[in-house]
């Protein structure tokens, strides 16, 4: 955790060289999630962004292609390719729900339930660990500088109207392991 001595926000920064700091903490970011990435693809044979599918659909199923778009922010397109991934390895299965071919609701299969119970999240875990460590302030701190970054860096559509999937109440002693969510 960084502390306040490894900040340097000192008033006779330029803004660039805070933008420069700001960049580089998002490529540490990108760098670790990067090792995770692998970690994953290595050790369990599929790629985050199918795994974070799979979990998806199995917390909400049955549930459309459009609908898990929306709550992993892809486009159609790309999770349509990842479910067809996922169906090969049996992970997840279409049924159709109406007469109309496009309409297709998806469903993980016991396969898929067993991969989920048996593949660990190791970034998560320890994400979830840390932050549960920090108090509310600090929590929604991070979540609003997140937001006002993705904002930044946005194309000026505004996050912070889009609802998290974890609310700070659920970081107590109650909340659902990471492997539950």
């Amino acid at each position: 955790m960084p502390n306040s001595e490894n900040i340097v926000m000192e008033e006779s920064l330029v803004p660039e060289q805070i933008s420069i700091q700001i960049i580089m903490r998002l490529r540490q970011i990108n760098q670790e999630l990067s090792k995770h990435a692998k970690h994953i693809q290595d050790n369990f044979n599929i790629t985050v962004l199918q795994l974070v599918c799979l979990h998806e659909v199995y917390e909400h199923a049955p549930i459309s292609i459009g609908a898990l778009s929306k709550i992993v922010f892809m486009n159609n397109s790309t999770v349509t390719r990842i479910v067809d991934l996922l169906e090969k390895r049996d992970f997840v299965k279409r049924t159709r729900i109406s007469n109309d071919r496009r309409k297709v609701h998806l469903e993980v299969t016991d396969v898929g339930v067993e991969f989920i119970q048996n593949a660990p999240i190791p970034l998560q875990l320890r994400f979830f660990d840390r932050l549960k460590e920090l108090d509310e302030k600090q929590v929604s701190m991070i979540l609003w500088s997140l937001e006002m970054l993705v904002d930044m860096l946005g194309d000026g559509i505004s996050t912070m109207d889009i609802p998290t999937h974890l609310s700070l109440s659920q970081l107590g002693s109650d909340a659902p392991a990471p492997n539950e969510i």
